[in-house]
């Protein structure tokens, strides 16, 4: 059975989803601590909520990019402090004159609860499909 926590967090994941198709930068980095640390697949590490707001408002500026989805596999909830790991798989997926370009792999997310409930401390993504745990 799936605790409150865990449902929450994969509540989260989905708004945030639904942030990134709404090319909502705002929106997108509301669900990041201020001081989160992303690293980018292939790219630069993040780091500070105002870098991933630039690095997202920068995509969605791009009329080739059509977005990114998080698929939420596994969510693991530590009762002290309280905070979570999150594991699961990424597609992102761009236009290109010869069609539909997709890229995907895993990522890991570190989140913490705090009293705007929870926030995502860090993210690491990873290029290529790995067989998760």
């Amino acid at each position: 059975m799936m605790s409150r926590h865990e449902s929450d967090i994969r509540a989260r994941r989905a708004q945030s989803n639904r942030a990134i198709a709404d090319r909502d930068a705002d929106r997108v980095v509301s669900f990041l601590l201020p001081d989160v640390t992303v690293a980018v697949a292939g790219g630069p590490k993040l780091v500070g909520r105002d870098a991933s707001h630039a690095a997202f408002a920068e995509q969605f500026a791009d009329k080739s990019f059509r977005g990114y989805v998080r698929d939420t596999g596994l969510v693991i909830v530590r009762e002290t402090p309280l905070a979570a790991t999150e594991r699961g798989q990424w597609t992102g997926r761009w236009s290109t004159r010869t069609g539909l370009q997709d890229m995907e792999g895993t990522y890991t997310a570190e989140w913490c609860y705090t009293p705007m409930g929870w926030l995502i401390q860090s993210e690491v993504y990873l290029e290529g499909r790995v067989a998760l745990p």
